[in-house]
Formats: C-alpha cells, structure tokens, sequence
C-alpha cells in the first residue's frame, strides 16, 4: 500500500523519539482514562470500532508499516476519534522504552505474522521477550487478547505462555461483545480470512490480580 500524499494522519499519528522516554499517557491524551492498545493495527479497523463503542476509553495502535499507520490515523482523524493514538514503530521496542509500568488497561494482538518457515520462528511477535514486555506494561488483572487462523502458531502461542507461566488462560471472550456483528473482533484479516472458511484460534491470558 503506498502513501497516500492526501492524507491527514495529524493529530492521530503519535511520533515521538526514544529520547522522551516514558510517555505521559494523560498529556497526551488529554484526560484520565483508561487505555488500551493494540499491536498490529494495520488500516485501524478493530480500532475505529472500539472507539465508537467505547468513547470513554483511550487507545493506542502501534503498526509496523508506514503506509498503514498513516492511513489508520488519517481515518480516525475524519471520523473525529480524538482518543486513539497510532505509532509507526517496532512495538516490543517501543513498549520497553515508551510505556510505564501497569500503564495499559488491555492489550490486544490480532492475526500477527504467523512467520511459518522454521528458520523465521524466532521474528514471531509472541515469545517470552515480548511477554515480559505485556506483563511488565498491564495493570493488575488485565487482559490480553490474541486471534490467528495460523494452528501451528497458535499451539506456539499457548506453549509460550505456559512456559512463561505467569498469566492465567481463559476462553476467549470478544472485546466487542456488545456491539452488533459476527465477528470476533473485525479486522480487514478477519473478514478476509472468514469468507475463505478459515478457522480461527483465539486465547484470553490474563495477568494476576
């Protein structure tokens, strides 16, 4: 997807050097209130449904792909969602250095690079580098969301977390619950991957109380 020169992505894109460190998540914001993120957001659509739904709520988007990430924030830019954030980062990156500890109220990671040949297991997002990051940045009982359609990733997936052994497992239970629809959490990859009849794998882990 290639940048689109039309686009608006201010105020929505949030770009900041590593220099500034921990991030002051009510300045930015504005307010108080609680904050969710999530880790692959591509063009924002799981995000422009929690922020209608959920206008109390703060959230942040952090995506890899530039292009994506300008087009998420020019969009939540038109549809007037002054509470979503998108970062264009590298996220374990960007949590170790930008998020304070027990700072983010759920976090959610839908239809990540299931990265399939053996010898690129090690570029998967979920393994224990990235957990410590998770459990580090949730306040106490928050919950972390996971979606693929990727089995053997998502037998990866609950492997990694048993080892790490420091989060409980639970069904998985939509975040979008309360809002009319079919899908689990409504990402471009979900659609797409539903009208091809593809199974879905879903986890719920959550960090002690």
């Amino acid at each position: 997807m290639a940048l689109n020169s039309n686009l608006i992505p201010d105020p929505n894109l949030l770009s900041v050097d590593d220099a500034e460190g921990v991030l002051d998540l009510i300045r930015i914001f504005g307010r108080a209130a609680p904050v969710e993120l999530e880790i692959g957001s591509g063009k924002g659509a799981f995000l422009l449904q929690m922020a209608k739904a959920f206008p109390e709520k703060n959230f942040i988007g952090i995506e890899w792909a530039s292009a994506y990430a300008h087009y998420a924030a020019d969009r939540f830019r038109r549809h007037g969602h002054g509470h979503v954030r998108i970062v264009n980062a590298e996220a374990l990156w960007w949590l170790r250095i930008h998020l304070a500890e027990a700072s983010i109220d759920a976090l959610h990671v839908y239809f990540p690079d299931p990265w399939p040949k053996s010898r690129h297991h090690k570029r998967r997002l979920i393994q224990n580098a990235f957990l410590q990051q998770a459990l580090r940045v949730l306040k106490p009982a928050g919950p972390f969301y996971i979606v693929t359609d990727h089995a053997e990733y998502f037998d990866h997936i609950r492997r990694t977390f048993s080892e790490f052994g420091q989060f409980s497992v639970e069904p998985f239970i939509s975040p979008l619950r309360a809002v009319e629809g079919n899908f689990l959490v409504g990402t471009n990859f979900e659609k797409k991957y539903a009208a091809q009849k593809r199974p879905f794998y879903s986890l719920l882990a959550r960090k002690p109380g």
